[in-house]
């Protein structure tokens, strides 16, 4: 049996998309922007793999990441979203 990736026809023309890309770019649709620690949960996954999949999808130029800062100390929220 042969896996099949399931890809919108928007990122066609940019390549191949892996299983786990593919699932992120669809979470981002869904859900609009969210934190690596949110898509963790929400895909069951390692940090890593959803941070390394982020970073490949943002080189492809599918994705962004943007900060925001919710007025207290600290660092601020890292947030990625599908890049329009």
């Amino acid at each position: 049996m042969v896996n099949k990736v399931i890809t919108n026809t928007d990122f066609n023309s940019k390549g191949y998309l892996t299983p786990i890309q593919s699932n992120l770019i669809n979470k981002l649709r869904n859900n609009g922007p969210t934190t690596r620690k949110d898509l963790v949960k929400i895909l069951n996954s390692p940090r890593t793999t959803i941070y390394d999949n982020l970073l490949k999808l943002q080189k492809r130029k599918l994705i962004e990441k943007f900060t925001r800062n919710n007025g207290m100390r600290g660092r601020p929220l890292v947030f990625w979203k599908v890049k329009e």
